[in-house]
């Protein structure tokens, strides 16, 4: 029996010291029983393999021709393709920024001892997909994993695979963690702290509160979609948006004035319709704010606040300030009221008014608090309509 290859059947015949990443013709070297076959891997195949990982992979499926007796040259890549292939595929023709972005650090994790987007889809097993998830944050890990499984969901309709690693018949092999919904609000000074550090982000943070828009949106604005007339709204298109659907945000005073703010350029003219509302001096889109975000909060000293948690304060502002949850529905963009309401986190604060008020409403005397019983106002108790209440309560009441 032959020893294992230790390049995989794959070898060339060049005096490069760099013979993996040199332009000259791969070759085959593959032993089946007695009988030893060295030829032109270019040749056998029709055409030539771009890098080493490429070429093995062609290796591997001339040697399966071989095994089989059919020509090699009619075996694509596509019968057994690499997980970057199938992604890219999925992806289609115009792929957005932020899934590019997702992708691209799915196909760069190593997973064992070569990046995933290497690994062969027919290869990838449930173990595999655990071992990757390992490898990933818990959120970004789930997001990557519905992706690779509504990929390999397209893979097993179209027929590339039979089955989907995710899958062992009806029971899922590979589960998402558990996340633990976010609840952050801003505390008493803190957005006055986070506006004085914010600095070239300030008009961003301003935004963020008045609108509750996403990063994303926010930094794709451009000044068509902000109308002052017939009613000042910022209008979302749906291939702007998270839920793929148009939206229209009110604009507030506040983000009136930071609006007609920045609506010139250094030179006073006008900026055109076309260039983006956040961006520079000159409305160039901006790049990614990931690393001036982070500098901000460690100006501000909040370590633990995330930009979407701007969004989370927007939404439960207006829910405090008595806005239906319908209306922060579709200012927010979300899909259903139920999404909504479980994203918020409205302040605890009024929960006393809004009692009294209701107490009110129906005819109810005013609640006796624990603080009117003994650390109650000043009043006489004579004129007062609870002073004899207050004071008989007060000497049944034993504090433990």
């Amino acid at each position: 029996m032959p020893r294992p290859s230790k390049t995989e059947n794959v070898r060339k015949r060049c005096p490069c010291v760099k013979w993996k990443t040199c332009r000259h013709p791969w070759y085959l070297d593959y032993q089946q029983d007695t009988r030893r076959h060295r030829i032109n891997l270019d040749r056998f195949v029709g055409r030539h393999a771009a890098d080493f990982v490429e070429a093995k992979d062609e290796a591997r499926r001339a040697i399966i021709a071989i095994q089989n007796g059919d020509d090699p040259k009619r075996l694509l890549p596509s019968d057994d393709p690499t997980l970057a292939a199938l992604l890219t595929e999925q992806d289609g023709d115009a792929p957005s920024q932020a899934r590019q972005w997702q992708v691209g650090c799915i196909l760069q994790t190593h997973v064992g001892r070569r990046p995933f987007g290497e690994w062969q889809v027919s290869l990838i097993g449930p173990e595999t997909l655990k071992e990757f998830q390992r490898c990933r944050p818990k959120v970004a890990g789930n997001r990557d994993l519905a992706l690779l499984r509504a990929a390999f969901n397209r893979a097993v309709l179209v027929g590339l695979v039979p089955s989907s690693p995710f899958k062992k018949g009806a029971v899922a092999t590979v589960k998402l963690q558990r996340e633990e919904g976010r609840s952050r609000r801003l505390q008493p000074g803190e957005y006055e702290r986070l506006l004085d550090a914010a600095r070239g982000l300030q008009a961003l943070v301003i935004a963020a509160i008045e609108t509750g828009c996403r990063r994303g949106e926010l930094l794709s604005l451009q000044w068509h979609q902000v109308r002052f007339t017939p009613r000042c709204e910022i209008f979302l298109p749906a291939q702007k948006t998270k839920a793929k659907q148009d939206r229209r945000m009110p604009i507030s005073t506040v983000l009136r004035q930071l609006l007609e703010g920045r609506r010139h350029d250094p030179a006073g003219e006008l900026l055109p319709p076309d260039a983006y509302v956040f961006g520079d001096e000159i409305g160039r889109r901006r790049g990614s704010i990931k690393t001036a975000w982070k500098l901000v909060c460690r100006r501000a000293k909040l370590g633990d606040l995330h930009f979407h948690d701007l969004r989370r304060e927007a939404g439960s502002r207006w829910m405090d300030a008595g806005i239906p949850l319908a209306t922060i529905q579709r200012w927010l963009g979300h899909a259903n009221i139920a999404q909504t309401s479980t994203y918020l986190g409205a302040s605890l604060g009024g929960d006393e008014q809004d009692m009294q008020a209701y107490e009110a409403r129906i005819g109810r005397a005013p609640l006796v608090t624990y603080c009117d019983v003994f650390d109650p106002p000043t009043v006489d108790s004579t004129t007062s309509d609870h002073g004899g209440a207050i004071e008989n309560l007060r000497k049944n009441t034993k504090v433990h």
